[in-house]
């Protein structure tokens, strides 16, 4: 089982593309390495840079270039003094090639100033709180950090923050050690909590990957700085590429401020399909006997994501090969350069930052910047509302958003829902049932989770360049017609996509309404309104539907009906007042359109 698991995460990575970066001789992958305090009177300070920040400048000297000005807030975030450490990621302009991001990773540390075998004048409190830095040129966060935290912990057991030495020998030693060949590999994403994430927020995330590429002025909020930055970079890992090569211009502003004009993108010609076509899209896209997919049960929501099917395909696998077809199994090997990937999610005043400083809270309402998304532990973002679309919490889970359009179009359907519910129980079963080798297998893995959403992402850009077809419905049009006006897809549309043609429109995960689809339907609205009224009535009505249903063993006939009752009074409730509902909780959805008609209720 263990070569079948390597096999496949082979197949994975020969279709996975090169990544290529400009990578002149002159610029090293580490910049600077350099070391932030807290001054009493002064704040944040950068107190050592190797080599200087600023070339006609020492080492020693607390100069910041104009550009990096906000440098030493971001090494050391606020509230930092709450915590004994700390680890931060930030973005910073480049100074030499403009337009472009540098990656700075901070870990914070604070000792006790007896502590220390030589104080400086500077140490007049009984703590002392500095930061190791490293500015670099490759997004290798975890990769970083870890040697950080090496250096960092052998620094401070020195006692003695003059000997500097230590950090020239760490700078020599993290330029010969790192190269951008790692992140054509796992290094680009360790110590990213992808299946934390996916815990975290269950369902939800699925929502936040589509808010994403929405390109809307999204906050991530939390304490201490650490889980926020990861999870943000976390979340961008669901995305093919992005995190490897999307983030070279994320903190690059729009040089047209006033020009911006946001249009619906109409595609090209050639890539939507005839009517004739159309009229063959029900059977060319469905196998004929397709049975009805059952969210709870994982064999009939076939995947074939198992190096066994892989190694050896189906007779069905095979006839989609003859038939110009491509195997969901098959998606993920897909290489990002055949299918218009990593989409440009950012740049040209889209903006990511995994931690801003309360310095930074006025930038954001600039001209020349559209949208990002940041994380800040500062309450005060929170309080700024109209700089955000859109508020996450991450220790609760929450996703607080105030427009209903925008409510509308996250809203998840019911194959998005069966997709959200598959990998939150795979997550969640790997973690439980394999504590010793949490991980290390292929299905409930990271790769496999970023699998996963490749494939997802791929069938919803086929699906959306079709116009007035049913198979949109799947991935929420409301969603799909935003989708369209925002800047990573138009770009997507400009570049060549051929792998993504051969595929067949529509959600991996469609199939006939089942009961099934209705209990995850009740459990969205439960966890998002279980401290309202309308909240406490849907869990009675579904209450009494389970029971109604659970004795149709006994009494079909009769029991039967009175389940279709029960369900209809749950739904009719549900329908009633949408706009009640939205007031009590923000983040609830509605129904997706589900009609009774539609529903087995003998499953």
């Amino acid at each position: 089982m263990e070569e079948q698991v390597t096999d496949q995460e082979e197949k994975i990575k020969e279709g996975a593309s090169v990544i290529t970066r400009e990578f002149s001789r002159d610029a090293p992958p580490i910049l600077h390495l350099l070391v932030v305090g807290f001054h009493h009177k002064k704040g944040c300070q950068v107190e050592y840079s190797y080599p200087p920040l600023c070339p006609s400048s020492a080492s020693e000297s607390h100069e910041c270039p104009e550009i990096w000005k906000n440098l030493p807030s971001l090494a050391m975030p606020d509230g930092s003094h709450n915590f004994v450490e700390d680890t931060v990621y930030f973005h910073l302009p480049s100074m030499s090639h403009p337009g472009k991001t540098v990656y700075g990773v901070s870990s914070y540390r604070q000792i006790e100033a007896k502590m220390l075998s030589k104080k400086t004048a500077d140490i007049t409190r009984s703590t002392v709180q500095k930061a190791v830095c490293v500015l670099s040129n490759l997004p290798l966060y975890g990769h970083i950090q870890v040697k950080m935290g090496l250096i960092t912990e052998a620094y401070f057991r020195e006692g003695d923050f003059t000997q500097f030495m230590l950090l020239h020998d760490a700078y020599n030693n993290l330029n010969m050690c790192l190269n951008p060949d790692l992140l054509n590999s796992t290094q680009a994403i360790i110590g990213l909590p992808l299946r934390e994430m996916l815990e975290r927020f269950g369902h939800k995330v699925v929502q936040l990957f589509k808010l994403i590429l929405l390109q809307k002025r999204v906050l991530f909020f939390h304490s201490p700085v650490r889980p926020l930055s990861t999870s943000i970079l976390a979340m961008l890992a669901l995305f093919p590429g992005v995190v490897e090569t999307g983030l070279d211009n994320c903190t690059a502003l729009a040089s047209q401020p006033d020009s911006i004009v946001v249009e619906t993108v109409e595609v090209p010609k050639q890539f939507i399909p005839s009517p004739d076509e159309s009229d063959k899209l029900d059977v060319a896209t469905k196998p004929a006997g397709s049975p009805t997919v059952d969210a709870t049960d994982d064999s009939k929501v076939s995947r074939e994501s198992s190096f066994e099917d892989l190694q050896a395909p189906t007779a069905q696998e095979i006839e989609n090969e003859k038939s110009g077809r491509i195997s969901p199994s098959l998606v993920a090997g897909l290489p990002n350069e055949a299918c218009g990937l990593p989409l440009q999610l950012f740049g040209n005043g889209y903006l990511c930052h995994p931690y801003l400083s309360l310095s930074y809270l006025d930038l954001l309402s600039e001209p020349n910047i559209h949208g990002y998304i940041v994380g800040a532990t500062n309450v005060l973002f929170k309080q700024k509302k109209t700089l955000f679309d859109a508020i996450i919490e991450l220790e609760s889970g929450r996703i607080d958003v105030s427009d209903p359009d925008l409510r509308r179009q996250l809203e998840l359907t019911k194959e998005d829902m069966r997709f959200a519910d598959h990998i939150v129980r795979l997550v969640i079963q790997d973690r439980t049932n394999n504590t010793f080798l949490d991980g290390v297998g292929w299905e409930g893995g990271d790769e496999w989770l970023r699998a996963e959403f490749k494939t997802y992402l791929l069938f919803m850009l086929r699906t959306s360049l079709l116009d007035g077809c049913k198979y949109v419905d799947e991935f929420n049009p409301a969603f799909i017609q935003a989708w369209k006006t925002t800047s990573n897809y138009a770009k997507w549309l400009e570049r060549p996509h051929p792998a993504v043609l051969e595929l067949h429109p529509g959600h991996m995960f469609s199939g006939q309404l089942s009961m099934s689809d209705v209990k995850l339907k009740i459990t969205q609205i439960t966890q998002t309104m279980q401290n309202t009224e309308k909240g406490r009535k849907i869990s009675n009505a579904a209450a009494s539907t389970s029971r109604a249903v659970a004795q149709t063993s006994k009494a079909v006939g009769g029991a039967l009906s009175q389940a279709k009752g029960a369900l209809s009074s749950w739904w009719s409730t549900f329908q009633q007042q949408p706009a009640e509902a939205a007031e009590e909780a923000d983040e609830t959805l509605g129904p997706n359109g589900m009609r009774m008609s539609d529903i087995d209720l003998t499953e």
